[in-house]
């Protein structure tokens, strides 16, 4: 048997120290977004949460339709309904992310369960539409959304003076872009979950947004987190209109949106009655 000797021993023990601090470094980093995997690791670490169960209730009614776009072709759109009447109501348009279509807001989110069971606690009653492919260059919204879905919803029997605004990542990011375009007068709350803002749209969205009330909410381990928090705080700063929401125990996952998604709906209720 080799004997180790004192020396040996101390760079062994100098080498498991160094490494011990370069994991420590690199898990600093991972946690300041500087290495990739930050997602990963809060997985690992559970801190994103699980996916919240659906409440207990019979949902709203959802139908699917088609309207036509301005080239001529068709468009789908989905409608969601909190209970059995389905004229009058204001509306909110909801906006999908990167990965998902019309029916990701129902089929992921539940939508139509938490619409019923927000109605069923007193908030005040509103539709939902959501379309395929609403996003135009840049994933900005396409003229579609006002041009083309507006009228069909208002032919449906909808009230669409002003309406409501939902979106998930860059759908997000999209409802908030569409909110300051057309201003308190046509929007009256927007509410966004995840969104997957840059610098730039922070600081455009704090000079356009913020007369129109906002609900922002992020997760704490989500890589967007920075800039929502730093839109929130400017957007508080203003003092235009409400502003709620903020960075909680999150990931950038359905999970996550699910969570944030009855106070949002309260949110938009309370501002929907009010247009």
């Amino acid at each position: 048997m080799s004997i180790i000797s004192r020396r040996g021993a101390l760079i062994a023990g100098l080498g498991g120290l160094t490494v011990l601090a370069g994991a420590g470094a690199a898990y600093g980093l991972v946690e300041e977004d500087v290495l990739p995997g930050r997602y990963r690791l809060a997985q690992h670490l559970g801190r994103c949460g699980s996916m919240p169960p659906l409440p207990r209730i019979r949902p709203g009614t959802v139908e699917q339709a088609e309207f036509r776009t301005p080239g001529g072709g068709t468009a789908r759109v989905l409608l969601g309904y909190p209970g059995a009447v389905t004229k009058g109501l204001p509306v909110v348009v909801m906006l999908h992310g990167s990965d998902g279509d019309a029916r990701t807001p129902f089929d992921t989110y539940g939508v139509h369960y938490h619409l019923a069971d927000a109605v069923r606690r007193g908030v005040a009653p509103f539709a939902v539409a959501a379309i395929d492919d609403w996003a135009g260059p840049g994933w900005r919204p396409s003229p579609v959304t006002t041009r083309s879905l507006l009228p069909f919803l208002r032919h449906r029997g909808l009230a669409t003076t002003r309406i409501g605004l939902l979106g998930w990542s860059i759908g997000g990011r999209g409802a908030l872009l569409l909110a300051a375009e057309r201003g308190p007068a046509r929007v009256a709350a927007v509410a966004a979950a995840s969104p997957a803002l840059s610098g730039a749209d922070v600081t455009a969205l704090a000079r356009t947004l913020g007369a129109v009330p906002a609900s922002l909410t992020c997760g704490r381990d989500d890589a967007f987190a920075t800039p929502a928090k730093n839109l929130l705080a400017r957007l508080r700063a203003a003092r235009r209109a409400e502003v709620t929401g903020g960075i909680h125990p999150g990931c950038h996952d359905a999970a996550f949106r699910r969570r944030m998604l009855p106070a949002q709906i309260e949110f938009l209720g309370r501002h929907l009655s009010r247009a």
